[in-house]
């Protein structure tokens, strides 16, 4: 439903409170691809949570930038003693809601990165571009270049993001193998293995400027 606050409101402030932190702001309008590059990256970075009655969640916060969304980090613990800790009926129900975990982020990876790559492929077309413009102004410039920056900076976060998971994911199933053993541990552990595999797939992408502010990216073919 649409909402003045949160199409309006938090927008701009999040705009003042990522130039604050010295992140790229840029006015330009977002492209189709763009879009749908946002929508799938905060299915990885921040996940869906219950709405409280404010209406507002961590997710609309991390959306408008009104918080970083590289913090914090994954926290590998926690997730493991929700897991361990959450009472259940079984211990199969507990490999079972790991496995769910695995197996949702593992479908993420390919829809996001085949957004992705089509979003850095114009970015590099819009790129070049810039020299053959008419009468580029510096403002026009510093926007597109601000825009590109964005949309590299939020493939950085998710990509390091999907690591930090997998890195969780692992710690929870050894320590949930260790404190209660089932059969259903196989299952969790081919999981866990076809997620990797699945990140290990996608090649490095040829984007120095990229690899320069966020370390390798990977995508899938």
């Amino acid at each position: 439903m649409p909402s003045y606050f949160h199409d309006e409101v938090l927008p701009v402030v999040g705009a003042y409170a990522a130039q604050y932190r010295g992140e790229p702001v840029s006015s330009a309008p977002l492209t189709d691809d763009e879009r749908t590059l946002r929508d799938l990256a905060y299915g990885i970075i921040a996940p869906p949570v219950t709405r409280q009655k404010w209406l507002v969640t961590l997710t609309d916060l991390r959306r408008s930038r009104v918080v970083p969304n590289n913090e914090p980090p994954f926290d590998i613990e926690k997730y493991a003693s929700t897991i361990i800790d959450t009472p259940y009926r079984s211990a199969t129900a507990r490999y079972s809601r790991l496995i769910d975990d695995i197996r949702s982020d593992s479908l993420r990876i390919r829809p996001f990165f085949a957004a992705a790559q089509r979003v850095v492929e114009m970015d590099t077309a819009r790129e070049r571009s810039l020299s053959a413009v008419t009468r580029l102004t510096p403002e026009e410039r510093e926007t597109a270049m601000a825009r590109i920056a964005e949309n590299r900076m939020l493939i950085g976060w998710v990509y390091r993001r999907l690591g930090e998971r997998a890195r969780g994911y692992k710690y929870a199933l050894e320590r949930l193998f260790i404190k209660a053993p089932a059969p259903a541990g196989v299952d969790a552990e081919r999981a866990l293995r076809a997620y990797e595999e699945r990140l290990a797939q996608i090649p490095v992408l040829n984007a120095p400027a990229l690899q320069a502010a966020n370390g390798p990216i990977y995508f899938k073919d």
